[in-house]
C-alpha cells in the first residue's frame, strides 16, 4: 500500500522521503537518524570508514581523511589524471563506434583510484575483476548473498590480501600519494591496519561504480539531447554545471538508508526507535518547490541543490574527486567527438539489482576520425 504525504511515502509499511526537505532534515541530523546502524545490517568483516559511522566517530574519521580529497588536495591530480582520459578516448576516434561504458566509463575512475593511491596502472585489470567479484557478494540493498559463488570470495581474499600487504609496506614511508601520506599520521589520529583496509575497500566499492554510472547516464542524456551537447562543444566553461545537472537527474545511489535511534516525527509521522528509512535522492532532486523545471536538461540553473553526493557530516568524501573525473571525461571526449548518437539497434539497459544503478553498456557511433 502506498500513501504520499508530499514529503514522504509510505510503501508497505517502509518509509521512503522523497522531497528535498525532508531528505535534508533526515540526513542532518545523524544523532536521530543514524548511518552505523543502517550500514551494521550489512555484516562487513571491515570497518566501513567513515560511512559505517555516526559522530563522535564519523568526526574523528572525516577531520583525519578530509583533508586529503579537498579540491586543494586533488588539484594535482588533474594533468595526469587527463592524460590518462585521452589515452583512453583517443584509440576510439578512427572506429567510429564504441561502448562508452566498457571502454571509458569502468576504466578510468579504477586507474584513478590507482593514481590516488600510489599503485600501478598495470593492476588496473585485476582491480576491475576483484571488484566485480565482490559487488557480485552483496544484492541489491548491499546486503551480504548467502548464494555468493566460491569464485567471489576467492577474489575478495585476494583483494584483501593485497591491500594488507600494501599496508604493511607503506606504513611510516614517506610518500605522494594518499595512502602513504595517511599511513605516516601519528598519536591518535593514526588508522589502524583493520580502518585502513575498510577505507581502501569502501573506496573501492562506492567510489568506482559511482563514477562509472553517473558518467554512462550521462553519456546518454547528452546522445539524446544535440542542443545541450552543443552548448558543451561551443563553450567547455559550462561543463562543471552540466556535471552538477547530470548528477542531479541521474544519481548513482538511488537512496540513502538510515535508522532511527529514538522515537521521533518526520513529515507528520511518528516513527519508533529502530525504523528504517530511506531518503530517495533521485525523487529529491526533481522536487519542484526548489528545483523550477525539475525533468529538463539545463545546464544554467545558477543554484543547484541536489543530494546526489549526500547532505550533511555523511557527504560524499569523494565528491570533489568525482566532479573532476567526470569533467576531464566530458572536456576531453567533446573536444575530439562533438557528434554522436546511440548506435541504432541498440538500447541502454539498467544493471539489476544491484547496490548502485547504472548502465550495462552504452554503445555510441560517431563519424571516424573525429577531430
Amino acid at each position: 500500500m502506498l500513501r504520499d504525504r508530499g514529503g514522504s511515502v509510505e510503501l508497505d509499511g517502509h518509509l521512503a522521503m522523497t522531497s528535498l526537505q525532508t531528505v535534508e532534515t533526515v540526513l542532518r541530523q545523524p544523532q536521530l537518524f543514524s548511518s552505523k546502524e543502517a550500514f551494521d545490517s550489512l555484516n562487513s568483516p571491515l570497518p566501513m570508514v567513515p560511512i559505517a559511522f555516526d559522530p563522535p566517530e564519523q568526526t574523528r574519521y572525516r577531520r583525519i581523511l578530509q583533508p586529503f580529497f579537498s579540491p586543494r588536495s586533488i588539484r594535482p591530480l588533474e594533468q595526469p589524471l587527463r592524460e590518462q582520459a585521452i589515452a583512453l578516448i583517443e584509440p576510439l576516434l578512427d572506429r567510429g563506434e564504441c561502448d562508452f561504458v566498457a571502454e571509458v566509463a569502468v576504466p578510468f575512475p579504477v586507474q584513478t583510484f590507482l593514481t590516488l593511491f600510489g599503485l600501478p596502472l598495470e593492476d588496473r585489470d585485476r582491480f576491475l575483476v576483484w571488484k566485480d567479484a565482490i559487488l557480485g557478494l552483496t544484492d541489491a540493498s548491499g546486503a551480504a548473498d548467502p548464494t555468493a559463488s566460491q569464485e567471489g570470495m576467492e577474489h575478495a581474499v585476494a583483494l584483501f590480501t593485497y591491500l594488507n600487504e600494501l599496508i604493511q609496506s607503506r606504513r611510516g614511508v614517506p610518500g605522494d600519494d594518499v595512502l602513504s601520506k595517511l599511513l605516516c599520521i601519528e598519536g591518535d589520529d593514526a588508522l589502524t591496519d583493520e580502518e585502513a583496509i575498510g577505507l581502501c575497500f569502501l573506496f573501492i566499492l562506492a567510489g568506482l561504480d559511482t563514477v562509472t554510472d553517473s558518467l554512462g547516464f550521462g553519456m546518454e542524456r547528452l546522445a539524446k539531447n544535440p542542443d545541450r551537447r552543443r552548448e558543451l562543444v561551443e563553450d567547455p566553461t559550462i561543463i562543471p554545471a552540466a556535471v552538477e545537472e547530470l548528477v542531479r537527474l541521474d544519481p548513482p545511489a538511488p537512496f540513502i538508508p538510515r535508522v532511527t535511534t529514538e522515537e521521533t516525527t518526520v513529515d507528520g509521522r511518528v516513527l519508533p526507535a529502530g525504523s528504517r528509512i530511506s531518503s530517495y535522492l533521485a525523487v529529491a532532486n526533481r522536487d519542484e518547490a526548489r528545483c523550477p523545471n525539475p525533468f529538463e536538461v539545463d545546464f544554467h540553473r545558477g543554484e543547484n541543490p541536489h543530494t546526489s553526493f549526500g547532505v550533511g557530516v555523511h557527504r560524499c568524501l569523494g565528491s570533489h574527486l568525482a566532479r573532476l573525473e567526470m569533467r576531464l571525461i566530458y572536456e576531453e571526449w567533446h573536444r575530439r567527438i562533438p557528434d554522436y548518437r546511440i548506435t541504432p539497434g541498440t538500447t541502454p539497459r539498467v544493471k539489476w539489482p544491484r547496490g548502485t544503478i547504472g548502465l550495462e553498456g552504452l554503445h555510441l557511433t560517431f563519424p571516424a576520425g573525429s577531430a
